[in-house]
Formats: structure tokens, C-alpha cells, sequence
């Protein structure tokens, strides 16, 4: 990401928190209100509203926050030692129950 994207990280992260509490009170103020009067299209407009300030909040965070070199190269958890079964294994021993 280039640090034209986020030239000012602390107050677009407000902002977007703004985003993320306003479209959030929108839609519980919506559905409080009765069916007639709830508009299916304004909802989805707030929940994009939503979505948006919490992809462009999680992408601000990752940027404010980089991981460390040890971290990138920590290799994931192997588990060993698992005996886990077959889905005929599973599909006869559920059959002898039955």
C-alpha cells in the first residue's frame, strides 16, 4: 500500500468509525420501525456503508500496525497425533448406531 492511500491514518480512522456508528444506528433505527415503513433499499445502502468503513478501518490498522519480521516467517501449527476419521469410517459407525 502506498503512503498516498493513508495520508492522515488517525483521522481517517475516525471518519470511518463515524461511517461504521451512523450506518450502524441507521439500520437498528429502521428496523425498530414497522414493516410498512421499513425500505429494504436504504437498508442495504447503510449495511454497504457498513462493510465499506469496516474494510477501509481493517485496511488503515494493518497499515498503521505492519507485523515484524519474526512473525511473516512463524510457520502455521501442525497437528500431529490427530486421529481423525474417514467419512466412510464416520458414515459406518453411524450406521452401527442406528
Amino acid at each position: 500500500m502506498s503512503k498516498k492511500t493513508f495520508n492522515k491514518p488517525k483521522k481517517a480512522q475516525f471518519l470511518y468509525f463515524l461511517l461504521i456508528f451512523a450506518s450502524g444506528g441507521g439500520l437498528f433505527y429502521i428496523k425498530t420501525l414497522p414493516d410498512d415503513r421499513q425500505n429494504i433499499w436504504l437498508m442495504l445502502f447503510l449495511l454497504l456503508g457498513v462493510l465499506y468503513g469496516l474494510m477501509k478501518s481493517t485496511r488503515n490498522w494493518a497499515y498503521d500496525n505492519p507485523k515484524s519480521k519474526e512473525e511473516e516467517k512463524t510457520p502455521p501449527p501442525v497437528y500431529k497425533d490427530r486421529n481423525i476419521p474417514s467419512l466412510n469410517e464416520m458414515i459406518k459407525k453411524k450406521n452401527k448406531e442406528d
